[in-house]
């Protein structure tokens, strides 16, 4: 045998003594009104079929009292008992699109209260901004920034900051090399006296292992030499002669003319290092400006004056320059 409650409509059991959707509690009027049990079994099955499942869950949770208009309403005036509060607080169940379904039984559902919400943590207040430390403002001593009449330092006497000026000493420039281009250095024979002029760029080719060698004619000891031609003026500070040629007696000209003079004695040539004795290997030879420090020569001819030996023969390893 099955009962109907009698405020919602929900199908019980004989032996069941509270409404397990509604919480109300069975009462024998419930049992004597056949006729009601089966009115409310017909509106229940309507309910459940136009609001769907999900309808009926999101009521009962809720405890909507708007399920109620739905059932008969209670007619025995008996005292409708609440169900015990659940011991556990859960989340609260996001509600669903309702679907329609098929009516189920009722199972057990205890309603459940809201969690409470955790009460946001206070914002913890920001530092105070430490106040920026003002600027020393300059000493003006003894007493004011301008004096009497505008002049400054007046009135306090002292007033004025003398500022000593700082002097730069100019730095010397340090040596740099000088790289010769094949052609940039041929024999210099204005009077035709070498017999054999050898091979003249092995003296500028950057290589120790080959070297230029000029033979004079019999008799003939010297008046010749060797050109450095530059195609801007350059100011050369050090000529260095690496020779094979012991007692080899050289000077070192230079000229500002695009062309080279005819010979050695042309007033043209500016002499830039004066004649001195070489010894076997290295020969660093410092060179000055006879027009000042920053004269430039498009020519500088390293002469020989005397080459020992007969027939008169000069061996050149290698020449190099700084600037």
């Amino acid at each position: 045998m099955v009962r109907v409650c009698d405020r919602c409509g929900t199908v019980c059991s004989a032996d069941q003594e509270w409404c397990l959707n509604c919480g109300v509690r069975m009462t024998e009027a419930s049992q004597r009104l056949p006729g009601l049990r089966a009115a409310g079994l017909v509106v229940a099955l309507a309910v459940l079929l136009a609001g769907g499942a999900a309808a009926a869950s999101y009521a009962a949770l809720r405890g909507d009292a708007r399920s109620a208009a739905n059932v008969p309403a209670d007619t025995t005036g008996a005292p409708v008992a609440q169900a015990p509060p659940a011991t556990t607080p859960v989340a609260p169940v996001t509600p669903v699109a309702p679907v329609p379904t098929t009516p189920t039984t009722a199972t057990t559902t205890s309603t459940a209260k809201k969690a409470p919400a955790t009460p946001a943590a206070p914002a913890t207040p920001a530092a105070p901004a430490t106040p920026a430390t003002p600027a020393t403002p300059p000493a003006t001593g003894g007493g004011g920034n301008t004096g009497g009449g505008g002049n400054t330092g007046g009135g306090g006497g002292g007033g004025t900051t003398t500022t000593t000026p700082t002097t730069t000493t100019p730095t010397k420039e340090p040596f740099g090399p000088v790289v010769f281009a094949s052609g940039q250095g041929t024999i210099y024979d204005p009077n035709g006296i070498a017999a054999d002029k050898g091979e003249e760029g092995n003296a500028i080719d950057d290589s120790t292992g080959t070297s230029w060698k000029v033979v004079l004619n019999a008799g003939e000891t010297g008046g010749l030499g060797y050109v450095l031609d530059f195609d801007d003026p350059t100011a050369l500070k050090r000529l260095t002669v690496n020779t094979a040629t012991s007692k080899l007696k050289i000077k070192i000209l230079g000229t500002t003319k695009s062309a080279l003079p005819p010979d050695e004695l042309d007033a043209n040539w500016d002499t830039i290092a004066s004649e001195r004795t070489l010894k076997s290997g290295k020969n660093a030879v410092p060179l000055k400006a006879v027009s000042g420090a920053k004269s430039k020569y498009r020519h500088v001819l390293v002469l020989f004056t005397s080459i020992p030996g007969s027939p008169a023969t000069a061996v050149i390893r290698e020449f190099t320059a700084s600037s």
